[in-house]
């Protein structure tokens, strides 16, 4: 028997060890370990199993019997999902050229959904470029705690390789929403689907009148699920619509532009990767808020109030994006507290510096707390200001650098 065949067994016996294991015995922290550890060997058992399916995709083995692909072998022979095999086969066609995401998945640095992130976006057209970036987007991504940053940070990537490649990008698809009401009950159904931008848009207004709706609840005593909530506050939009004494309904945009990436790239508060040109139409009519950042901290003055108000709110909740607790929560800032990291009755200033977004619970419970010092104070400056006003000048003008050709591309 070969040696890869002989450990094949011992992983089949081994397996069979654990699944016949009583957990209740354990304690939390070995329920813990064992949990989290299971998890690691499954993403290194499927880089594993990817470096044994692309040599048997290409030896053609599987076309015995007359079967046409392989993915109908494997769904025919263990019984899997032949979609879900051929995503493996992509996989594993990406790992045989990736030895640093390979490598980084095996020491336990990346998980599989890393390299399932790869391979959504490292498309037939971005595959050189992804090759010659592997490394650096390893590194990139392994550094990062929160799996949504590392997505972001690759879509960042697809961006700046279509620019680089000279790409065509697909305009995003419009919004779409349907609507059927009961002609004998008088209800009506919603779905659809909601472009980032107009999503953007909708979100911020829909969560600012929830609020609202809740406080309203609170102090009526009335109870109402979050999609009950979430229905009232569509409505109450809908009926400000028509009332032009109501608030104001143009969208507010705050939007993440960064040194490297201002030249075609830019992020919305929620997270969302997008390209400047998918602003342009709304320019018009929004209120837009442009951060621009200079490492970890904005270029925001230091503030003399004693809570976090208006653009020093903003500019902290866009700057964090999510709870900054030490547990790595993934609560988004927007749906939290801005509060001092030392506190003003020990002297700490009212800055972009002292602040930090927290969820309610990691803010509010004395016992969940934790404990953090400032980060270094940067006084604005006025080259702070002009580089600014320059990064988002392109996006009012109708001339270079952004034309109407580039917004096209």
């Amino acid at each position: 028997m070969s040696q890869p065949a002989a450990l094949l067994v011992q992983i089949h016996d081994l397996v069979g060890q654990l699944a016949a294991c009583e957990l209740g015995g354990l304690s939390g922290g070995e329920l813990h370990a064992l949990t989290l550890g299971l998890q690691r060997e499954q993403s290194r058992l499927g880089v594993v199993a990817a470096g044994a399916l692309a040599p048997w995709e290409s030896s053609e083995v599987w076309r015995e019997g007359g079967t046409l692909r392989p993915e109908l072998a494997v769904g025919r022979d263990v019984r899997r999902d032949r979609e879900r095999v051929r995503f493996e086969l992509r996989r594993a066609r990406l790992l045989a050229l990736s030895p640093c995401t390979r490598e980084a998945v095996l020491a336990g640095r990346l998980s599989m959904d890393h390299v399932d992130l790869f391979v959504q976006y490292a498309t037939r057209a971005r595959l050189g470029y992804f090759i010659e970036h592997e490394a650096l987007l390893v590194e990139q991504c392994a550094a990062l705690e929160l799996f949504d940053d590392a997505r972001r940070a690759v879509q960042y990537w697809a961006y700046r390789a279509d620019d680089e490649l000279g790409l065509r990008r697909d305009r995003p698809e419009g919004s779409r929403v349907y609507l059927s009401r009961s002609s004998a009950t008088g209800e009506a159904d919603l779905s659809g689907r909601l472009g980032a931008i107009d999503a953007e848009v909708v979100e911020n207004e829909l969560r600012r009148l929830m609020r609202d709706i809740r406080l309203e609840d609170r102090q009526q005593g009335v109870a109402r699920t979050s999609a009950q909530v979430r229905a009232a506050a569509l409505v109450r939009m809908a009926g400000r619509s028509v009332n032009t004494a109501g608030p104001s309904a143009r969208p507010l945009f705050e939007v993440v532009v960064g040194d490297e990436t201002a030249r075609r790239l830019c992020e919305l508060a929620s997270g969302v990767v997008v390209a400047p040109g998918d602003l342009v139409p709304h320019i018009d009519t929004a209120v837009m808020q442009a951060f621009l950042f200079d490492g970890s901290s904005t270029v925001v003055a230091v503030s003399s109030q004693r809570t976090f108000r208006g653009a020093l709110r903003r500019a902290i909740q866009v700057r964090d994006r999510r709870c900054q607790h030490a547990s790595v929560c993934p609560t988004p800032a927007v749906d939290g507290d801005v509060d001092h990291r030392i506190p003003a009755a020990r002297g700490g200033p009212t800055s972009q510096f002292n602040g930090r977004c927290l969820c309610w619970s990691h803010n509010r419970d004395a016992a969940l707390r934790d404990h953090t010092s400032a980060l270094p104070e940067r006084h604005l400056t006025v080259l702070d200001e002009l580089r600014c006003r320059m990064r988002w000048r392109y996006l009012r003008d109708e001339g270079e650098p952004y034309t109407s050709a580039d917004i096209d591309d």
